[in-house]
């Protein structure tokens, strides 16, 4: 992980007797260095880095400093593989309309600054992950809009498919290949990207590479991700020596019992969501589309059990479990659940392991196991639907995993019964 600080340069000084101050980042023992448009001595700089009793001019300097040191900081969070080719691209705003890969981080620009973070990550990882491939086969970090073909769209899927991307957890680094579903997270944007240029007269219609007869970006076969009933007991009776495995154990026995909870909408559960014998809250996912779609969850012992166990009444804090603090930015909020849920999702996986269970196990796999119980206990779709709180019938739909060998074949003898 690169580190960003703020250095003063008295390497020159300039003509009147000032040095400028510069953003200094520093990645495996090399560090590149980043004009500001301060200046100042040594004194000046001691007092501007303490903040004590700083003047109204040192004031202004000391917060557009800080400014400037955030948007490095965010830009090194947002790069999956630090590059010093990339940091300097975005810290500088500098981009070329000609260029996709400028247009596509200039979109992500735009999301970040509307606090859409989740999405904008998305657009600069695929932005990055594309750069990557250019260099690798056109030597260039330059990826005009007219290059961008069927074929190259082809040759980049079958690339991406087996290129591996690195994941800072705890200190240990992990491989992981990039799959079916993320590279088409990733190409649903670009693709978004592209309808936008043709919208503006940028790009002619014919030149679009998506569609049918040209590039279709792939679906995953694998998305659904039901476990069976006997391995949700397995991991509810799972005896837990670690409290970061009790508190992952029990967070996802909570989603899985509270309608297929998103981790997002559980670490942001107030105490005043709590009315009676239900707890009510919209999912942040929709909350712009359908502000007024509240869903219900029971407290039911398992539910209330999880609450006493891990649930924290810290004065000046709402929130049930104390992932987030009270009143920090969303930026910040959004940040704190993503590692919440990156640590969580590293002791599930251990535990998995130790029960015999697919070590590809996330938080995600509690959303659509409910769903696929709720399925097979004969829920309807459109219940399903509302209590799990999606938009339309087909996200339900693609949730539900496919029938079971028993169910099939139970089905099966009763059509000449």
């Amino acid at each position: 992980m690169a580190n960003c600080n703020l250095y003063l340069d008295k390497r020159r000084q300039k003509k009147n007797d000032l040095y400028p101050i510069k953003i200094r980042v520093t990645h495996e023992r090399k560090s590149k260095f980043f004009e500001t448009v301060f200046t100042t001595d040594d004194p000046g700089y001691a007092k501007i880095l303490s903040g004590l009793r700083l003047n109204e001019e040192q004031k202004k300097i000391r917060s557009k400093l800080d400014e400037l040191l955030k948007k490095a900081n965010d830009i090194v969070d947002d790069l999956e593989v630090f590059d010093f080719d990339i940091f300097t691209k975005r810290f500088k705003n500098t981009g070329d309309r000609n260029n996709l890969l400028d247009v596509v981080r200039e979109k992500a620009t735009l999301l970040k600054s509307a606090e859409n973070f989740s999405n904008s990550r998305l657009y600069f990882q695929a932005a990055d992950l594309i750069e990557r491939f250019n260099i690798q086969q056109k030597k260039s970090k330059t990826l005009l809009v007219r290059d961008f073909t069927p074929d190259y769209l082809r040759n980049f899927q079958k690339w991406a498919l087996g290129t591996n991307y690195i994941i800072d957890k705890n200190q240990d680094m992990m491989a992981k290949t990039y799959s079916v579903t993320t590279i088409g997270m990733y190409l649903t944007r670009v693709k978004a990207v592209i309808n936008s240029l043709i919208e503006s007269g940028e790009l002619h219609i014919s030149k679009n590479p998506f569609g049918k007869g040209k590039y279709v970006i792939p679906k995953s076969r694998n998305a659904k991700r039901p476990l069976e009933r006997e391995e949700i007991l397995e991991i509810l009776n799972y005896q837990c020596t670690d409290e970061r495995d009790t508190f992952a154990r029990d967070m996802f026995i909570f989603s899985y019992v509270a309608n297929g909870m998103n981790f997002y909408d559980i670490f942001k559960l107030k105490w005043s969501d709590i009315k009676g014998d239900a707890f009510y809250f919209v999912r942040q996912k929709t909350a712009a589309k359908l502000p007024d779609k509240q869903i219900r969850v029971f407290l039911n012992p398992k539910i209330q059990s999880i609450i006493e166990t891990h649930g924290s009444r810290k004065i000046g804090n709402q929130y049930i479990f104390n992932v987030v603090p009270w009143g920090v930015t969303k930026e910040i909020a959004e940040k704190k659940i993503r590692s919440a849920i990156t640590g969580v999702n590293v002791r599930l996986k251990k535990i998995a392991e130790s029960l015999g269970i697919t070590s590809d196990i996330s938080t995600y796999y509690a959303r659509h196991t409910f769903a696929t119980m709720m399925h097979e206990f004969g829920a309807s779709i459109t219940t399903i639907r509302d209590v799990i709180g999606h938009e339309d019938i087909k996200s339900t739909q693609s949730y539900i995993g496919s029938e079971n060998k028993e169910r099939l074949l139970e089905l099966q003898n009763r059509l000449l019964k």
